[in-house]
């Protein structure tokens, strides 16, 4: 190789024809056709799927089609939110509420909430307007206490809580029966109940109209005349031979409601 200096022009020999190039210099130095034609498939192979690929990807990215495709998943997430809103009624006409539950299946509600002490959920089977009576007998005559919900609720024996029973009933496994099970006082001794059946019955309330058990009660005649009235609304009697407690319930048009808790401890007078 040899090069050299003259004025302002360098040529350098690499032993083939030049090429010209432009130098730093601004002058025109040459380079042999050898490195060109090395050089130049090189740069054409790559360059220009190079430059096709930019060119692709620029077209793909345009203005117009990035807001076509925001406005179909705009569309695409509207439709998804407008079937939700309208599924939503279907799905709450599917979840069976309080007013077309089965007795059992409601009574199994107020055990649960019973046994967790939930009195927020056990006052939701309290009517607003029609409160609770519970029925004791502290002496030799029962008495009876109205109370507006199960939070107010004081049990003659130490002003205990409604859920103070939880510690007598741990179980009910509820069950129909045409008729409850025959009661004798003389049945209670060895830690028996009483009851010819142990268990935990319901059935329809047809005894408990005609209960006048209120009279004996120191009630005065507004309080006797709401007795009976509810008396004659109640439904379904639950018995819980373990404890003799009984509870009265009725179904308002909305939802079961307990309308009478019998706490009554017999053969204790």
């Amino acid at each position: 190789m040899y090069s050299s200096d003259s004025g302002h022009v360098t040529k350098a020999y690499y032993g083939g024809t030049t090429s010209p190039i432009q130098s730093s210099k601004g002058t025109t130095p040459y380079l042999p056709s050898t490195v060109i034609s090395i050089l130049e498939p090189i740069t054409m192979r790559h360059f220009i799927p190079l430059l096709l690929l930019l060119l692709s990807f620029n077209s793909a990215c345009t203005p117009e089609q990035q807001n076509s495709d925001d406005e179909r998943t705009l569309s695409s997430s509207g439709i998804d939110s407008l079937e939700a809103v309208q599924e939503e009624p279907q799905r709450k006409e599917d979840t069976p509420g309080t007013d077309t539950m089965s007795f059992e299946v409601a009574f199994e509600h107020f055990f649960r909430a019973l046994q967790a002490g939930d009195t927020v959920g056990l006052n939701q089977f309290v009517s607003p307007e029609r409160g609770l009576w519970l029925i004791e007998q502290p002496g030799a005559v029962p008495a009876y206490t109205h109370f507006q919900n199960i939070q107010a609720v004081q049990r003659s024996y130490q002003n205990q809580p409604f859920t103070s029973i939880t510690e007598q009933m741990q179980e009910c496994d509820l069950q129909e029966r045409q008729e409850f099970p025959e009661f004798d006082c003389a049945w209670m001794d060895r830690g028996r109940s009483g009851f010819a059946e142990d268990g935990c019955f319901f059935r329809d309330a047809t005894d408990f109209h005609t209960s006048d058990m209120w009279q004996y009660a120191n009630l005065n005649p507004e309080q006797e005349e709401q007795v009976q009235r509810m008396q004659q609304q109640v439904q379904k009697t639950v018995l819980h031979t373990r404890t003799s407690y009984r509870f009265h319930f009725a179904h308002d048009g909305e939802r079961w409601r307990l309308l009478f808790a019998d706490l009554r401890v017999p053969c204790s007078a």
